[in-house]
């Protein structure tokens, strides 16, 4: 079934996204369009845009026997879930590729190949065979088994990023609260007052991305997405103050940083994180999920930068920052660097990743 109808719009009540999925291909949908169409609204794509985009890869790509339309639609999904935005994002786009084979993988454990021709043992690009299939159901019996397995592993696949996700906010706000606490063991009731923090730090990071028509400026991205994860930090901070445990927090950092407010340009989107933390005096992680979105800046990428700017502000109290003993330059490198190097090595993903990044810079503090 390799022709393109239009979808139905809605999913039946009581159906799953897989079986809705398998409803629309019956419904002649090709194989790749039952699948992009079962997560357009995810994206914010309607039905006939993701109609048109996925019209060409049924049949295994132009009706060519090729790879399974199936698991191409499920690429096209996976790059709108993951991939980069811009060509400097190489953590996006690698870990696009790594979700790709992991659906391909997890597709032939099941099915034994991701080649139409073989998977339906006829080659569609001859039309002898394709008559055959068609006279055989095959579109009919095999195919909406194809459909369902990647619907279900794309759902797995989502969940288990979402589980993942809330996992990383948590490892943040005991970070954060460790050294919150490292400074002022009481300094939930010290009254500290976060949102300040944040607003000023937008101040900051304007001045960094440029808006001063009188003078040449360049933005400098790289000290944006700095101030980011600084007012992250202090986000983080007012967040474990409003709720009342950590996994509060976490779930609403998730329900903010999963819907950011409208898109504006990125000058704007500062301005309004700042009027949001004035107005509210809290953090308001919509407005700030808007302007990671509009800085291009991922939740991987601010993970890992702030466990790692964490993990060493800990190891500098630990080594005598506040004594004035700490060394800072490392064999004629600052510690930052060196960070910068454990942090392109290290999955983040790890458990442990915390700890990790602590044992590394251990490793490479030069010996007393």
């Amino acid at each position: 079934m390799t022709d393109s109808k239009v979808p139905s719009d809605q999913m039946a009540p009581g159906k799953t996204k897989s079986e809705a999925a398998v409803a629309r291909f019956c419904d002649g949908c090709n194989c790749s369009q039952a699948v992009m169409t079962a997560f357009a609204e995810r994206y914010a794509i309607d039905d006939s845009l993701a109609m048109r985009i996925a019209a060409g890869l049924g049949g295994g790509v132009g009706r060519m026997g090729d790879v399974c339309g199936t698991l191409t639609g499920g690429a096209l999904v996976l790059g709108l879930e993951l991939g980069p935005r811009t060509r400097q994002e190489v953590d996006a786009k690698e870990a696009t590729y790594a979700a790709t084979r992991r659906l391909q993988e997890r597709f032939i454990e099941r099915h034994g190949s991701t080649r139409c021709k073989e998977l339906l043992e006829k080659d569609l690009s001859i039309e002898a065979e394709y008559r055959q299939a068609k006279e055989q159901d095959l579109f009919k019996t095999r195919c909406p088994n194809f459909v369902e397995t990647v619907v279900d592993l794309l759902d797995q696949e989502f969940n288990n990023k979402k589980m993942n996700m809330k996992q990383q906010i948590l490892t943040m706000l005991e970070l954060q609260d460790a050294m919150n606490r490292k400074v002022n063991e009481d300094w939930r009731d010290a009254g500290y007052p976060w949102y300040r923090a944040i607003w000023t730090e937008c101040a900051e990071m304007l001045d960094h991305y440029g808006w001063k028509w009188w003078k040449h400026q360049k933005p400098d991205m790289q000290q944006v997405h700095l101030e980011i994860v600084d007012i992250w930090h202090f986000a983080l901070s007012d967040l474990i103050l409003h709720n009342t445990s950590l996994d509060e927090a976490a779930e609403l950092a998730m329900k903010g940083l999963a819907e950011p407010s409208e898109a504006v340009d990125f000058r704007t989107s500062i301005e309004q994180l700042a009027m949001a933390s004035i107005q509210t005096q809290s953090a308001d992680i919509s407005h700030f999920a808007a302007v990671m979105r509009a800085a291009e800046l991922g939740f991987d990428e601010l993970f890992k930068t702030y466990v790692g700017k964490n993990v060493l502000n800990f190891f500098r109290q630990d080594h005598g920052y506040k004594d004035g003993s700490y060394i800072k330059s490392w064999n004629g490198r600052e510690d930052n660097e060196y960070l910068a190097e454990i942090l392109a090595e290290l999955d983040a993903d790890s458990t442990d990743f915390s700890d990790q990044v602590y044992r590394r810079l251990e490793q490479a503090y030069p010996a007393d």
